[in-house]
């Protein structure tokens, strides 16, 4: 065969190949939502759950990484999530941002968190979630982690703009729980939640989820709602 051709041959066929793999990836695979449906039902049939977690954020550009530990305890829209010197809380409509070093806590409406690029930290309501509405997603496979057999999900967000191309979802496959979820950025910046202790159905009340200024003697309320 005349090398031209045969060159071209194999030019095509891995041209062919590129466009087969973004049609595989630009779809949302049954067999990922299987998995991703089951995962959320459980999370929503444990509420109120609480867990602990690392939030780690990676800056590839100056080579630097960030480990926080938190908690979060979350019943459907409403949160309370602790991380490093900061304490947020929502009831669904309203979120108060409480810097605990500084004594001040920001007040804002719900949604305004949720339209942040900010991964996790700023809104973690729809953790379970997220997936629904403006992503695609795909099965990638099974890894063993720590004597975990591992789900590995990729989901894209169909929305170009967002700050990132990639959440990586690992999810436990014996009790459907999610290991981590890793968000890859465009711009470097990466942010993955490794989720442990897993408490399901702790008692709540409407109070946990509400910032009460009596509860923190000094402190000044900054609100930002117009």
């Amino acid at each position: 065969m005349d090398k031209t051709i045969d060159a071209m041959t194999r030019y095509l066929f891995i041209f062919i190949m590129i466009l087969v793999s973004q049609g595989m990836y630009s779809q949302k695979d049954p067999e990922a939502k299987k998995i991703l449906d089951k995962v959320s039902a459980r999370s929503q049939r444990d509420y109120p759950i609480q867990v602990s977690f690392e939030y780690i954020y990676e800056d590839l550009m100056d080579k630097q990484t960030t480990t926080q530990k938190g908690t979060l305890i979350l019943e459907e829209n409403r949160f309370k999530l602790k991380v490093g010197e900061t304490v947020v809380y929502s009831d669904g409509k309203t979120v108060w941002n409480h810097l605990t070093s500084a004594n001040e806590v920001y007040v804002s409406d719900a949604e305004d968190g949720s339209s942040s690029e900010d991964f996790f930290i700023s809104d973690p309501s729809d953790l379970f979630t997220f997936y629904n509405e403006g992503f695609k997603y795909s099965l990638k496979g099974e890894i063993e982690h720590n004597k975990q057999t591992l789900n590995e999900i990729d989901i894209f967000p169909e929305d170009l703009d967002k700050n990132y191309h990639t959440v990586k979802l690992l999810i436990d496959k014996k009790d459907l729980r999610m290991y981590s979820a890793q968000a890859y950025g465009k711009h470097g910046a990466n942010h993955t939640v490794i989720l442990n202790d897993y408490k399901a159905r702790i008692k709540t009340d409407d109070k946990t989820f509400v910032f009460d200024p009596a509860d923190h003697p000094g402190v000044e309320v900054v609100d930002t709602r117009f």
